[in-house]
């Protein structure tokens, strides 16, 4: 499953090279929130055990966490 977060221009291309720079800005912004998210649920799950539901979740951002890698990586060699 891949995630542009609205990078994408409706036709499926970016215009220009500031919308390339904005779109790696958001996903880095995007990446980061997710880390974040991550590390919150490692931390509760070393203190307890992490529900089926919490690590459905932990991998699901993981999955987009990978995804906005990739993205990120074709953008900052497209500039």
């Amino acid at each position: 499953m891949r995630h542009f977060l609205t990078l994408r221009h409706p036709n499926g291309i970016l215009r220009d090279r500031s919308e390339t720079a904005e779109g790696i800005h958001r996903l880095k912004e995007e990446i980061a929130k997710l880390t974040e998210q991550q590390t919150e649920a490692l931390g509760t799950a070393t203190c307890l055990r992490m529900a089926t539901d919490e690590a459905k979740e932990y991998e699901q951002r993981r999955e987009r966490i990978l995804g906005h890698v990739k993205d990120l990586k074709i953008l900052e060699e497209s500039l």
